[in-house]
């Protein structure tokens, strides 16, 4: 598995606020691509997610310039802020290295079926773009994730059937991955990345044995996690080499229509 093999499918720069991150700037991140082999990347910043309406998308248009092409970017959706976000979104959806919608129910405050979203699921539809969601399960620990239950979209999902959501961190675990897991097995527009922290056995195996692998998307989650804890997990999976290439790489040139280059 040689040079320009992977795409991390999920992550972010800046200071993600809760705790301490040792590198969280996009040196930072080239630098960690670079070491490990990641030839592209699909980012979100930490302020955009909080702030949403198009925060941080001259940056991250300048980043993907510097980079040299390889950290494409989303472009947040706050629905509270619907208006001044999709004026944002249309400045930015002809521009190089844009590559689809972010929601984060769980951040917003504003649950995943709420009727504010629709607008962003019809401009996804109408410009052919992807969804990433922000997904998991009911927690006791953190009571705004039961905003973002992968259950909550299904609606969306089944209204506006052209337009592909990736339901990120798969749900999370236990009853929000197997709502997950349902979603992505009856819908053909649904899809999963495992980023983040759903350290549960065999996790890759699982998903493969439960969905068609085309539905797998590698993420990091970096700052929040060091690329290198998902990684080792497909790298060390019982799958073969085609099923572990089209999560590492192809599934994510697909469902985001990357145009990089493929081996």
């Amino acid at each position: 598995m040689g040079d320009g093999f992977i795409i991390d499918a999920h992550l972010h720069v800046g200071r993600p606020g809760a705790f301490f991150a040792p590198a969280t700037e996009p040196d930072d991140l080239l630098r960690i691509m670079d070491k490990l082999g990641i030839s592209h990347a699909i980012c979100m910043d930490h302020r955009s997610i909080v702030e949403g309406c198009g925060a941080g998308l001259d940056a991250h248009r300048e980043l993907f310039d510097r980079s040299n092409g390889r950290i494409y970017y989303l472009g947040v959706f706050h629905p509270r802020r619907a208006a001044a976000c999709l004026a944002a979104l249309e400045r930015a959806k002809d521009w190089s290295g844009f590559a689809g919608l972010k929601i984060h129910p769980s951040c917003h405050g504003v649950p995943g079926d709420d009727p504010s979203y629709e607008s962003a699921w019809t401009f996804a539809a109408r410009h052919n773009l992807p969804i990433l969601t922000h997904s998991w399960s009911v927690s006791q620990y953190n009571p705004t994730q039961y905003l973002s239950t992968p259950d909550r979209f299904e609606n969306y999902v089944r209204s506006f059937g052209q337009a592909r959501l990736v339901l990120g961190h798969a749900g999370g675990r236990g009853t929000g991955r197997l709502q997950a897991i349902r979603l992505a097995r009856e819908y053909p527009n649904v899809y999963l990345d495992f980023a983040g922290d759903i350290f549960c056995y065999r996790l890759i195996e699982n998903l493969v044995q439960s969905v068609p692998v085309e539905k797998i998307l590698f993420g990091s989650d970096f700052p929040w996690f060091d690329p290198r804890a998902n990684l080792s997990r497909v790298l060390l999976a019982e799958a073969t080499p085609s099923t572990k290439i089209k999560i590492l790489r192809d599934n994510a040139i697909r469902v985001y229509q990357l145009e990089v280059f493929q081996c």
